[in-house]
Order: structure tokens, then sequence, then C-alpha cells
């Protein structure tokens, strides 16, 4: 069954635990199965035995990305901007005053964001820069086509 945790006293190792249709279930600590000690307002599951809630236990929760990565210190490390989607957007913005030879140096800037996107995709854990990947993409078609335009 699943519910909530409503009060739990340090002193007497008793709680009590709401179910989902407003019953209310007491048990004792020898009963807690989650982790850490219990605290007011976790959500639960538990079994009903002879009206008293037996077997409480946190509800599985789904596991969360991770957002950052840590070293061999502990240290956290934010993610990196992938050097080809710099380039791939440097080489983009180029292709404004490449004049002539715009679409050469558009084709270099799309194979520079696929190669971006490819390796954001392999490590997304530790790099970004699909959005700028996508921004360069977007400029380069727009300036091939812009420098055919009669």
């Amino acid at each position: 069954m699943d519910g909530r945790l409503d009060a739990f006293d340090d002193e007497t190792q008793t709680g009590e635990v709401v179910a989902g249709d407003g019953t209310r279930y007491a048990f004792d600590f020898s009963q807690w199965r989650g982790r850490g000690l219990p605290r007011v307002g976790t959500a639960v599951r538990f079994d009903v035995r002879e009206g008293r809630a037996v077997q409480v236990f946190d509800r599985p929760q789904a596991q969360q990305r991770a957002t950052t990565t840590r070293d061999a210190a502990g240290r956290a490390r934010g993610k990196k901007l992938s050097h080809w989607a710099l380039a791939a957007f440097v080489i983009a913005v180029v292709g404004f005053s490449a004049g002539r030879y715009a679409p050469v140096v558009e084709i270099v800037a799309l194979i520079l964001a696929w190669v971006a996107l490819r390796q954001v995709h392999r490590a997304p854990e530790r790099l970004r820069g699909q959005a700028l990947s996508a921004v360069a993409i977007v400029i380069a078609v727009g300036v091939t086509l812009w420098s055919q335009w009669p």
C-alpha cells in the first residue's frame, strides 16, 4: 500500500503513516525498512497487518539523471562545451563574409556540426553543445541558400 509518513517520535520510536485513502496506521521503528531515519512527509510503501503498518519503507523513485560528474578527488566537474560545436558555429558565421566561397565554407561548418553532435551524443554526461551545433547548421544552410540567391 502507498502512503505518506505523517508523524514519527524519536523518543518513543513510534510513528504513523497515512494511506492514500486517508486511513491512518501506527508503526514502530522495528518495522522501518527505509533509507536512513524516518522523516515526516516521506512517501512510503507498507503492508497492513492487524491494523498496524508493517514493512514500512521509502517508495521507490525513478533513477535521476546525473547532472555533474566527479573527478578522482571528489570535486564536481561541470559539462564542457564541445570544441567541435564551437568550431562549427564560428565557421558558419565566417561564411557570411566568404562571398562566392560561402557554400564551401558552410559545408565545412556542417561537417563540424555533425561531428559535434556525434561527440555530444556519445558523452552527454560530459559534454554539451547540441544547441550550438543546431544553430551552426541553421546558419550554414541559410548562408548557403542566401549566397546562391540571384
